[in-house]
């Protein structure tokens, strides 16, 4: 969780949102670990440096969706949640074939209508990505 309301409010902001800033962002924090101040300045706890990087590749889909919009092109990011892998030593509530399962019925909703620039946990569109 990002409990810096500076960066929530940058990330929020999806109309606002760009390049330069996911930059900054992603430099900011590298200058706080170089610091040893990441934690107090409200950087995500549990696995900080994998979160931050989720959080920019979250936010660059965002941009990137919103600049292939016109062309009928989707970009979404999706979380398959708590899945038996190895990064989770083999626990988790369903299988990789389930988390693809979940993956696959994103990718293949219809046209007409479909979602662009969302975060999907399993199959469900959520905002942001629990920020």
């Amino acid at each position: 969780k990002l409990r810096n309301p500076a960066l929530k409010r940058l990330l929020e902001d999806e109309e606002r949102l760009s390049e330069v800033g996911i930059e900054e962002m992603v430099r900011t924090f590298l200058s706080h670990v170089k610091q040893g101040t990441w934690e107090e300045e409200g950087w995500p706890k549990v696995w900080t440096d994998y979160s931050v990087s989720k959080l920019a590749l979250n936010a660059y889909s965002v941009l990137l969706a919103r600049r292939l919009k016109d062309r009928g092109v989707g970009v979404n990011c999706f979380c398959p949640g708590y899945t038996i892998t190895s990064m989770t030593k083999g626990r988790g509530v369903h299988t990789a074939a389930a988390a693809a399962r979940s993956a696959v019925r994103i990718v293949l909703l219809p046209p007409d209508g479909h979602p662009t620039g969302k975060f999907f946990i399993k199959d469900q569109p959520h905002h942001y990505c629990k920020l």
